[in-house]
């Protein structure tokens, strides 16, 4: 009899001793998501309680996650260096009702974010279906209140048609539409002249639930405002803004090629680079989308052709264009560029062009310290690549450039100093000793 007592007192908490559970019981489950919509922050973790539920980067989203309907607390974290462990920055109560589904957006400032958190009820559809589900998010702070339009392609915004005025942080409701061709439209509250954003006229599968999200460009965006459709499954791609041109940067990387200049019709006629010789970059050239035939020609001289591609360019896109050489001759390597800033780190990559040095060793130390015991910070680093993005404090700094797994320094030190928000494009060229090399910082484009 004691023992039982004992055993009783001890369950209290979950339940009187052969009654019923005193704990909420979950009678379905919700599906729980999150967008990030702060342009300059790091990777952020969404968390349930004290649980991860995924880590999202600058306009990217979560995948959909069911959760019983039961109240939770979510949380957001993020890493701030040098520290290594995360810091919560937000955290929203919600009390989750079963067969809905709750988006989180976390906008504003890293430092004091702001949660909005979209809801609606699930949606199933059958196969017979030829519908779609359609609601849009406006996740952009910077552009105040907006008029969203979307529209069959051709139909141009009218006042008093938009499917939505939104401000921001606020979604609207849903309605169906019939699987078309269709054009996403952003423009000044009341003023369907101001186009903000116009989307490429997409075309939207039946039998789903999509959400359009109105987001702020970052520095790989060629304009100011960008667009994401995101179905009920969590999968998202990108809505390319029809003004946005793309863009193209020049480096020239080899010593194999002369000083040139660059063209971008196959009749010769229209010069876009002139004089550019080895080691130098343009700034970000603006570029028709399509097939571009792009020729290297003598300075001076148009017929005397030095190299010749096609290049494919997209809408809303920005590329450097680095030439370089092999074995076979000369070649190009384009590169999609990484520029975003990050408020909480600075960011390094180079490009490794120098031929005679095929694999290289990346040390950034303390100003004025030694490597002698020192352990690289990229290793095997190929010759023709794009290395990965560095992370680094705001400091004063020393580089090297050493062959791989060795301590034989191609080029340093090369004082470097940080700030936090700063990205910084370098380049590994060869030099006239092949014992050397040079590692060059390139300009701000």
């Amino acid at each position: 009899m004691k023992r039982l007592v004992i055993a009783c007192i001890a369950a209290a908490a979950i339940s009187a001793c052969g009654g019923e559970t005193s704990l909420p019981t979950a009678t379905g489950k919700a599906n729980i998501w999150a967008i990030n919509a702060i342009p300059t922050s790091p990777e952020i973790g969404f968390l349930i309680e004290e649980r991860a539920l995924d880590a999202i980067d600058f306009k990217a989203n979560s995948s959909p996650q069911a959760r019983d309907d039961l109240s939770y607390t979510f949380h957001f974290e993020a890493v701030f260096p040098p520290e290594v462990v995360t810091t919560r920055v937000a955290s929203q109560f919600l009390d989750v009702v079963a067969d809905m589904d709750y988006i989180f957006l976390i906008r504003g400032s890293l430092a004091a974010p702001t949660i909005n958190v979209w809801e609606k009820p699930q949606r199933t559809f059958d196969d017979t279906e030829t519908i779609f589900e359609f609601r849009v998010g406006h996740a952009a702070d910077s552009l105040g209140t907006v008029d969203v339009y979307f529209a069959l392609d051709g139909v141009s915004p009218v006042a008093g048609e938009q499917y939505a005025t939104l401000v921001p942080g606020e979604v609207s409701a849903t309605a169906d539409f019939e699987t078309d061709n269709y054009v996403v439209t952003v423009t000044a509250a009341g003023d369907p002249a101001n186009v903000l954003f116009q989307s490429l006229a997409a075309t939207a599968l039946s039998a789903q639930s999509v959400i359009v999200t109105i987001l702020e460009g970052d520095a790989n965006d060629t304009s100011p405002v960008v667009a994401r459709v995101i179905n009920m499954r969590g999968q998202s791609v990108p809505l390319v803004d029809a003004n946005a041109l793309p863009t193209v940067r020049y480096v020239h990387a080899t010593m194999d090629l002369a000083t040139s200049d660059i063209y971008n019709d196959a009749a010769l006629t229209n010069p876009i680079v002139a004089d550019l010789s080895f080691g130098e970059a343009t700034g970000d050239i603006d570029t028709a989308v399509g097939e571009i035939p792009i020729t290297f020609t003598a300075t001076g001289n148009p017929g005397a052709i030095l190299y010749e591609t096609t290049l494919t360019m997209f809408a809303g896109t920005r590329i450097s264009f680095y030439m370089t050489a092999d074995t076979e001759g000369l070649i190009d390597t384009p590169q999609l560029v990484d520029r975003r800033s990050i408020e909480t780190t600075a960011r390094l990559t180079f490009f490794h062009s120098a031929i005679n040095n095929q694999s290289v060793d990346l040390y950034v130390v303390d100003s004025g310290e030694p490597i002698d015991e020192m352990f690289p910070r990229q290793i095997l680093l190929p010759y023709g690549r794009q290395s990965p993005p560095l992370g680094l404090i705001a400091g004063s700094f020393d580089i090297y450039v050493t062959t791989a797994g060795e301590k034989t320094i191609l080029d340093g030190p090369i004082p470097f100093d940080t700030v936090l928000g700063g990205v910084y494009e370098a380049v590994l060229l060869d030099r006239v000793d092949p014992a050397l090399a040079e590692f060059k910082f390139l300009p701000a484009p």
